[in-house]
């Protein structure tokens, strides 16, 4: 019997590259919320049901516990696993069931637009 293995990521670029899930692109102006309740506004690039990918002004450390908004989920709870340059990329705490995350990328894809972050 031969055992699976991924490579173990050398950076947190890496570690994005070895995803467990496609992303979709999204380009949507939203918010996150950190661990001391304050929102933040972010660009969310690209989502998955296990995860994202957004940019932000700020910079948010690896390890962060966030709330990120999505339309018609709500704030939803993830750690950030990578942050690099004004990106961080997060896992959330619980993956969004299927069909939750169609009607979350239906709302997102309808409502996105450019934002001044590029």
């Amino acid at each position: 019997m031969t055992e699976m293995t991924q490579p173990v990521p050398k950076s947190d670029i890496d570690a994005a590259e070895l995803r467990r899930a496609p992303r979709d692109e999204v380009a949507l102006p939203t918010r996150m919320i950190d661990a001391q309740n304050r929102a933040a506004d972010v660009l969310l690039v690209n989502v998955s049901p296990l995860g994202f990918m957004v940019r932000e002004y700020g910079s948010t450390e690896k390890g962060a516990i966030v709330k990120l908004q999505l339309p018609r989920l709500g704030d939803v709870p993830a750690k950030v696993v990578w942050s690099l340059g004004g990106r961080i990329g997060a896992e959330f705490l619980t993956p969004i069931d299927q069909y939750a995350y169609t009607a979350m990328l239906n709302a997102a894809k309808a409502r996105r637009q450019r934002w001044p972050m590029g």
